[in-house]
């Protein structure tokens, strides 16, 4: 069964309502640096795959970014991401109240985007790199495509990539071993950058990088446009494809035994 699981995410998301009351400040400074790990990740993936082979293109930057993830779980931030799966279930469990979730979504999501806008000046200021020299035209290129994305492809690739994302961080606290841990970010991260999906924060520092380059391109329309489908779509995967999905599976119409993959006691729950 999922108990242990649903347990510790839980006391995750009853935490940061706690957090936000007695220490609003902190919990919005763990949200920038999530917002900038995440950036991180974009770093990484256009800059690699500014010269790759186009038919490699898409694996690699799936295969890079789960770096991303991977900074967030270890080192600990507040990712808006996983707030979709952690409030539903806290509030399921009545340990949290629907305006307690709203809040931690508004807060974090506002963190996320202050982290993912800090970021990209100081990679500006830095003179921008692989990203704004000989990378530029292959940035440029995908964020275009992003801003100009229909509104409901926007909305249901952002399901399907929360629905990933929850899952990696569902998978990692299912285990207590770090080398697991590694390898079950990986696949799913993978899965969905390969795939085009959209991440509201991954596109809150992406959208930033490209307004700072001047591309008209790229107006505020188009931004708000897709970070406001593809945030209500992360919100809908995270909610109800993996938060509601286990509980119901717990509470509800659950099957036999779902043990986890190492013993949960005494952990505290990956972000």
């Amino acid at each position: 069964m999922y108990t242990d699981t649903i347990s510790l995410l839980v006391d995750a998301g009853e935490h940061k309502t706690s957090a936000i009351r007695k220490n609003p400040g902190g919990f919005l400074l763990g949200a920038m640096m999530a917002g900038a790990y995440v950036g991180f990740g974009s770093v990484i993936m256009y800059s690699v795959t500014a010269h790759v082979d186009a038919a490699w293109v898409r694996l690699v930057s799936g295969a890079v970014f789960s770096a991303a993830l991977t900074i967030v779980i270890f080192a600990g931030s507040e990712l808006f991401t996983g707030t979709a799966m952690y409030m539903p279930l806290a509030v399921l469990s009545r340990k949290s109240t629907v305006p307690d979730m709203l809040t931690v979504w508004a807060v974090t999501w506002v963190g996320n985007l202050i982290g993912a806008v800090l970021l990209a000046l100081l990679i500006k200021a830095a003179g921008g790199g692989v990203i704004l020299s000989d990378g530029r035209d292959h940035f440029i290129a995908a964020a275009v495509a992003k801003a100009t994305a229909p509104s409901s492809e926007l909305f249901f690739r952002g399901i399907l990539c929360n629905w990933l994302v929850c899952l990696a961080i569902w998978m990692c606290n299912r285990t207590s071993d770090a080398t697991a841990k590694l390898v079950l970010i990986f696949w799913p991260i993978t899965i969905f950058v390969s795939a085009g999906f959209e991440h509201s924060v991954a596109n809150m520092f992406v959208f930033s990088m490209a307004i700072l380059t001047g591309n008209p391109a790229i107006g505020l329309v188009d931004v708000f446009k897709n970070l406001f489908w593809v945030t209500l779509g992360n919100l809908a995967g995270g909610s109800l494809f993996v938060a509601c999905g286990y509980w119901f599976q717990e509470h509800g119409i659950g099957h036999e035994a779902h043990t986890s993959l190492a013993p949960t006691t005494e952990r505290r729950p990956s972000r």
